[in-house]
C-alpha cells in the first residue's frame, strides 16, 4: 500500500498541482483494482499488482479508470481532467469515467482502447487493445448494456445502445451494432484468404 501511495504522491506533485487527491479515494481505487486482476489471475498477489500499476502495465490502466470513477463518483469533478491525461498519456485508452463497470474489468494491451460514456458493463469484462464501445449520436443516448465475462478481442467494436449478453466472444476486427445473445461469438463474415 506504501508503494501505491508513494506513487500517487510522485504523480500529484508532477500532475496535479496544487490539488491532491484524498487517500481514501487512492485506497477504494486500489482495493478495486486489486479485485478487478483478482478475478481474472486469483493467484497474484497484491504487491505484484501494485507493482504492475507502478510499471505501467495492463493494471494502470485499470487503475486510472477507477481512479477517475471514484472521483466521478464523489464529485470531484476538478481532478478528473487530470487523471484523464494520464489514461491517455501513460495507457493510450480513453475511458469515460461516467461508465458503470463491474468486478473484473480487465484490459489487455490496452493502446487504442475507448470506452465512450454512460455503458453498463458486467463482471469479468475483457479487452483488448484498439477497441471501441461507443454510441451512434455523440452526448446523446443511455449506451450499452453489456453482460458478465464478455470478452472483445482487438481491433473490435461495439456502436449503438446494444446489450450484449453474458459470456459473449466478439472476435477481432468485428463490428457489433445490434443485439447479442447469451454464448454466442460475434465475428466479422469474411473469407479468409490463405496463400502458400
Amino acid at each position: 500500500m506504501t508503494d501505491i501511495i508513494n506513487f500517487i504522491s510522485f504523480l500529484q506533485k508532477k500532475v496535479f498541482k496544487p490539488v491532491l487527491i484524498p487517500n481514501y479515494i487512492v485506497n477504494r481505487a486500489l482495493k478495486s483494482t486489486i479485485l478487478d486482476v483478482k478475478y481474472h489471475f486469483p493467484k497474484i498477489n497484491e504487491n505484484e499488482i501494485i507493482c504492475r500499476i507502478i510499471n505501467n502495465n495492463n493494471e494502470l490502466a485499470i487503475f486510472l479508470y477507477r481512479l477517475g470513477n471514484e472521483l466521478h463518483n464523489n464529485h470531484l469533478d476538478n481532478l478528473m481532467p487530470q487523471v484523464h491525461w494520464l489514461l491517455k498519456e501513460l495507457c493510450s485508452c480513453e475511458i469515460y469515467f461516467n461508465n458503470k463497470i463491474d468486478v473484473g474489468f480487465y484490459i489487455v494491451h490496452g493502446q487504442s482502447t475507448v470506452i465512450g460514456s454512460r455503458n453498463k458493463i458486467g463482471k469479468g469484462f475483457k479487452i483488448h487493445q484498439g477497441c471501441t464501445i461507443g454510441h451512434k449520436i455523440n452526448g446523446k443516448g443511455t449506451g450499452n448494456v453489456i453482460g458478465n465475462n464478455v470478452v472483445m478481442y482487438c481491433n473490435s467494436s461495439i456502436i449503438g445502445e446494444n446489450k450484449i449478453a453474458d459470456n459473449v466472444v466478439i472476435g477481432a476486427h468485428t463490428l457489433v451494432n445490434k443485439d447479442v445473445e447469451k454464448d454466442k461469438i460475434a465475428i466479422t463474415n469474411t473469407k479468409t484468404i490463405y496463400r502458400q
